[in-house]
């Protein structure tokens, strides 16, 4: 009975690793599409239903089309040299991770009514990830300072 309690053990250890690895490797690429600019790239990771929440703005977008044009431009649109890299602390648990962030680059662009052009900023966040058994991403929940944000593009004091 012993035996077959450490055979379940390693078996269902083997899972969990295999599972995170997966998990960890879809993230990786997903955000090396994003260092890349590629927005087809981006999109490709998405399920046809996937959900996208930013905090921020406490919005949800739904659909695949929809988050695609949603997200790549709330933080790729104004930030031609955008970067974003995970950094901190990692979460893996079943097929979601949480990871802490930064992402930063140039803002030339408006926010809402003010121009602004050339203003360096970084920022960090929080983010969540559910991919599917097939690697897809069905979930993306954002946290991220947007306070610090907009005080770097000097839109607030």
């Amino acid at each position: 009975m012993k035996k077959i309690m450490i055979l379940l053990t390693f078996i269902l250890l083997s899972v969990s690793q295999a599972n995170e690895s997966k998990v960890e490797k879809v993230l990786q690429g997903y955000m090396n599409a994003w260092n890349e600019h590629n927005i087809t790239k981006i999109e490709s990771y998405y399920n046809k239903d996937v959900i996208w929440y930013d905090l921020p703005s406490d919005s949800i977008t739904k659909g695949k089309a929809k988050v695609g044009k949603a997200i790549t431009t709330a933080f790729m649109g104004y930030v031609p040299d955008m970067f974003w890299v995970k950094n901190g602390d990692v979460f893996v648990s079943g097929n979601t991770i949480t990871y802490e962030w930064s992402y930063g680059g140039t803002f030339n662009g408006s926010w809402g009514d003010i121009k602004v052009v050339n203003k360096k900023f970084s920022i960090k966040g929080i983010s969540t990830t559910t991919i599917n058994e097939k690697g897809e991403i069905v979930s993306q929940k954002d946290y991220y300072d947007l306070y610090g944000f907009q005080k770097q593009l000097g839109v607030i004091k």
